[in-house]
């Protein structure tokens, strides 16, 4: 009898040894999760450069001759751009603890690479700096228009 208990204890204790380690736990989820934030990033990268490519043509491109309100139009497409990179951070850093968390998890380890490429996209987004914009005396003034640095 005591070798059947003995025996039943080893068989719990290495069972939920390998429950634990096993890849899967809780791997659906955080897979999940890495796919959702990764589309977040993604979505919210292309819209910003969309608006910020927007935004320069409206002030430095063919844009900015012939559309009447393009300053407005500029600062209209520069505050969309910001909004959705203010978001940028939070997912950044949830993507990144997902990543960890995967790898913490023993999860396959194509989904922390999943994630690589998109936390570049984001700091790429963080990190970016919208060109400074024209006086309104340049803007009138004869001349060429001066590309960005």
């Amino acid at each position: 009898m005591k070798a059947l208990i003995l025996f039943y204890a080893v068989f719990l204790v290495l069972g939920t040894a390998a429950v634990n380690a096993a890849p899967g736990n809780g791997c659906d989820q955080i897979e999940q999760r890495i796919n959702d934030v990764s589309a977040t990033i993604d979505q919210n990268a292309t819209a910003y450069w969309m608006h910020r490519a927007n935004f320069v043509d409206l002030i430095y491109g063919p844009s900015s001759e012939v559309v009447p309100n393009a300053r407005a139009l500029a600062e209209q497409e520069k505050a969309e751009a910001n909004s959705l990179k203010a978001g940028m951070p939070n997912n950044l850093a949830s993507l990144k603890g997902l990543a960890i968390a995967a790898e913490a998890q023993n999860c396959p380890a194509q989904l922390p690479a999943i994630a690589e490429p998109r936390i570049k996209l984001a700091k790429r987004v963080n990190f970016d700096q919208f060109p400074p914009e024209e006086s309104l005396e340049e803007a009138t003034t004869p001349g060429p228009h001066r590309m960005p640095h």
